[in-house]
């Protein structure tokens, strides 16, 4: 059953500590993963929230000897750019793209196997008007806003570029994006990869996340004994609690900070 914290609950840290206290058992024990697509990256109003939450996490990561890990649909250079200057591990480019907690970075897939798509798409008139492309180098991101007709006729044309190679693309969308990339692509898969890890195996997941495509990141999660935790107003999702708004993820972030003794 999912547990919804209202807002007021986030005031006073003892009424949080009371509906999660589950949460900070074994602090030391859990891995803390961050689905960065709505959350550290869309989930922040401005620029200076960002740079609060960049900082959050980079304490986060001192504190619990480097178990803060990103999940991300972007690709890692983009990750790495609006993280800087933390270095963390985590996945990329939707899972084809690991740094591992050694700093060690996999690539599943190349590229250039992505060029017959970029050649559909670069065809005159081949997407509708209003449509921004952006090449993300193991995907390719069409970004329609959440305009249903628009969404609709764009992902009717990533549907022609899946079927060039059906075996080899795939479509992953959300409200307000529609991506061609790799069938096999997959942040469940990746977290699972990551909870592997030598350095992670003996951790507790909890993820952050806040969009459709982390409820396959929150079930694998739950494979490792994990918690999940949905950010926002979505209603159909599969995560254990729900929290507001990031405002209170932060607050939930300090708690564990001082759990762990952090500055």
């Amino acid at each position: 059953m999912t547990t919804c914290l209202s807002p007021r609950q986030f005031v006073e840290p003892p009424p949080l500590k009371t509906a999660v206290r589950s949460l900070f058992e074994n602090a030391r024990l859990k891995a803390f993963f961050f689905s960065l697509d709505g959350t550290a990256f869309d989930g922040v109003p401005d620029v200076e929230a960002e740079a609060e939450m960049v900082s959050l996490l980079g304490r986060l990561a001192a504190a619990s000897d480097g178990a803060v890990v990103f999940l991300c649909e972007r690709p890692l250079a983009e990750v790495d750019r609006r993280l800087a200057p933390l270095i963390l591990p985590g996945c990329a480019s939707g899972g084809l793209e690991i740094r591992g907690p050694d700093g060690a970075v996999t690539r599943l897939r190349c590229a250039a196997d992505l060029d017959p798509v970029r050649r559909l798409f670069d065809r005159p008139g081949a997407l509708p008007a209003g449509v921004t492309v952006e090449d993300e180098g193991l995907a390719i991101a069409l970004r329609h806003g959440d305009h249903a007709e628009l969404a609709a006729a764009t992902r009717e044309v990533a549907r022609e570029a899946v079927a060039l190679a059906p075996a080899v693309f795939a479509l992953r969308a959300d409200a307000e994006t529609t991506r061609v990339g790799f069938a096999g692509a997959s942040l469940g898969r990746a977290l699972h990869r990551l909870m592997n890890d030598p350095a992670l195996i003996e951790r507790i997941p909890i993820v952050f996340g806040a969009a459709r495509a982390d409820d396959e990141v929150y079930a694998a999660a739950r494979d490792f004994g994990g918690t999940s935790i949905e950010v926002g107003g979505r209603v159909a999702h599969a995560a254990d609690i729900a929290l507001p708004a990031m405002n209170d993820v932060r607050w939930l972030m300090r708690d564990f900070l001082a759990e762990l003794g952090g500055a």
